[in-house]
């Protein structure tokens, strides 16, 4: 039905459905499901046809976490990269193409802008959150 250019969203899909702890710091299944619904709407929406999908994964990796300020392991902070890389790896070259990002480059990018009011929102983010 989706064709071979959706096999790597397919491959992390039946392998979690085999080993479903295969991602513990990564929520993988909610990125594939997203990766399908991005293809769907640009196959189903004739003004987004012919449109390449991304999926953007925006993330976190704060010092401390933000209800009770105890320190954010860096070993989980190691593990969630590696299952990151080892998803982008599987799913490079599909249709819906991946992009991950962590907020800190993010913001960083935003207090290079011209604009003032992106720049203040960038430090308003990152004084709220400590992402």
């Amino acid at each position: 039905k989706w064709g071979k250019r959706m096999n790597g969203y397919q491959s992390v899909r039946d392998n979690l459905r085999r080993k479903p702890k295969l991602y513990s710091h990564l929520d993988a299944a909610q990125l594939f499901k997203h990766a399908f619904a991005l293809r769907t709407a640009v196959h189903g929406q004739s003004e987004k046809f012919g449109l390449t999908p991304v999926l953007l994964y925006v993330y976190a990796e704060p010092k401390v976490w933000p209800k009770d300020e105890s320190p954010v392991d860096d070993a989980a902070i190691t593990r969630h990269r590696q299952e990151l890389s080892r998803f982008a790896s599987a799913v490079a070259g599909d249709e819906v193409i991946f992009v991950s990002c962590p907020y800190r480059r993010l913001l960083d990018m935003w207090r290079g802008h011209d604009d003032d009011s992106i720049r203040a929102h960038a430090d308003a983010v990152a004084a709220r959150f400590s992402p």
